[in-house]
């Protein structure tokens, strides 16, 4: 399959949405998705089970379980010896850079999303404990032993529109964005069309959109992930595009090993059919829910607390339901709790439009 441009800008919003889904969780496996491409699956447990896809450009969470190959590589198996149980403290880009990176417990993990990709383990004083591939580049070396240096970029996030504009006073529109592109890593496509004034203020606030959404665009004949001003989403949203894209190289890899047991052409487009329907279910469910939950959102906080505060107090969970309910329905809310288990710390909600 065509593969697909991440521009550091929206690998800037994918680590901030990551950092706030999964800091704080744990690392629970570690495999490798059944695909064309090598797509690094991690299990990560943070109030319920979560799944992030790494690929050789990009990195999200996917809308629904992905499948894994049952006869993973020698530096899947080492990381996930490695890794599992540690915990994630945060989630970083790495200034402007197409680089990613997870701190653990005891290691860095990090994935160069550029070039021919990597993916390296390090201490927590950066010295490579692995790495997916040894590389040499000119000002650093991916080894074994050796200390990690980042690539060298400037941090546009930390210049002025002002010091920028002194940086730039001397240099036409077309020097200043070859400027913009090289030292500080912002992709021309958020320049094109713009003015040296408009490209050096495009530069910095793209790094401050209120409502941050993901696109895929076509850019000099490539398919380019890009980030726009949009509206507020949830967290499936954000990420749908490039689950989309890159579903297409995992049910064209599970159809490969499917095709060699069912010899008629007929079966095998009707499994293909049947995959194909049973994604787009799951992915419009998580829609529906992702979306009743941000518009009941401080209703559902609110559920939260009480049900907290009458767990402390030793109550009941008929009489939490009873209480919870006449005030939901003195609220005129179109919603209930039908089922509170306090053991697992779970509850359940039926909604009565069940469009949702």
């Amino acid at each position: 399959m065509k593969d697909i441009e991440v521009t550091s800008t929206a690998l800037y919003y994918i680590a901030q949405r990551l950092d706030k889904e999964i800091a704080l969780g744990y690392l629970n496996n570690i495999q490798l998705v059944k695909s064309e491409q090598y797509l690094i699956k991690l299990k990560l447990h943070k109030q319920g089970t979560r799944e992030l896809i790494i690929t050789p450009r990009a990195i999200f969470m996917p809308e629904h379980n992905l499948p894994v190959d049952p006869t993973p590589d020698g530096l899947i198996k080492f990381l996930k010896k490695k890794l599992c149980n540690q915990r994630i403290q945060e989630v970083r880009q790495d200034k402007n850079n197409r680089v990613v990176y997870l701190l653990l417990d005891d290691y860095y993990l990090i994935f160069e999303l550029f070039s021919n990709s990597n993916i390296i383990l390090t201490d927590l004083d950066f010295k490579i404990v692995t790495s997916k591939q040894k590389e040499e580049w000119k000002d650093r070396v991916v080894a074994k032993n050796q200390k990690y240096l980042f690539p060298a970029n400037k941090d546009i996030k930390e210049k002025t529109i002002e010091e920028l504009e002194e940086e730039t006073k001397d240099l036409d529109l077309k020097k200043t964005i070859g400027m913009l592109v090289k030292e500080y890593n912002v992709h021309p496509w958020y320049l094109l069309g713009l003015s040296k004034e408009k490209a050096i203020e495009n530069a910095k606030d793209i790094y401050q959109l209120s409502y941050p959404v993901l696109s895929i665009v076509e850019f000099e004949g490539k398919e380019l992930l890009v980030v726009k001003e949009g509206q507020d989403t949830t967290i499936e949203e954000f990420f749908s595009k490039l689950c989309s894209h890159y579903l297409e190289s995992i049910v064209k890899e599970d159809k490969k090993e499917e095709s060699g047991k069912v010899r008629r052409e007929e079966s095998i487009l009707e499994s293909q059919s049947k995959t194909k329907k049973k994604y787009q279910e799951i992915a419009e469910h998580l829609r529906k829910e992702g979306e009743f939950i941000y518009s009941n959102f401080s209703d559902i906080e609110e559920i939260n607390r009480q049900i907290r505060l009458a767990r402390e107090k030793k109550i009941q969970e008929e009489e939490i339901i009873k209480t919870l309910n006449e005030c939901l329905s003195r609220m005129k809310k179109n919603f209930l709790v039908v089922k509170i288990n306090l053991k697992d710390k779970t509850y359940t909600i039926d909604v009565k439009d069940k469009s949702v």
